[in-house]
């Protein structure tokens, strides 16, 4: 993996996550972007922020906190994780929190950094297989 970049910059406190079913039986978390979550994926991926419609993800656990920083885990670590590691392009990423496209094939678990500050939560999520979920 390539070394990842900090970004550090203000984040806001999400609402807390919401218990959602699955249809596979799996309880997931409803994670809300926050205004800063949205601004950081649309600076990362060189959009408009009014173009990422997403209202937020649904992942199989609740928000980390992270030891280093105290930002919650979200979207936005996970964009900023893949695009600097090198796993997925930036158009990739743009069908997702874009174009609203779900991850195909499922979403394996993730090993997530905090974007603010690299430190790795102990902890990894996966994206549920659960319709897109767009304003």
């Amino acid at each position: 993996m390539h070394a990842l970049p900090a970004h550090q910059r203000p984040f806001d406190l999400p609402t807390p996550s919401e218990r959602v079913p699955c249809s596979n039986g799996n309880e997931a978390y409803r994670w809300v972007l926050t205004e800063s979550e949205r601004v950081h994926m649309a600076e990362m991926l060189g959009v408009d922020k009014s173009s990422i419609g997403l209202r937020g993800n649904v992942m199989n656990r609740d928000r980390m906190i992270c030891e280093g920083c105290g930002k919650h885990s979200g979207l936005d670590d996970m964009v900023h994780n893949a695009l600097y590691a090198g796993v997925h392009s930036a158009s990739f990423l743009k069908e997702i929190v874009v174009d609203g496209k779900p991850p195909g094939n499922g979403s394996p678990a993730h090993e997530i950094f905090c974007s603010n500050c690299t430190t790795k939560h102990v902890d990894v999520g996966y994206w549920e297989g659960v319709e897109p979920w767009s304003e």
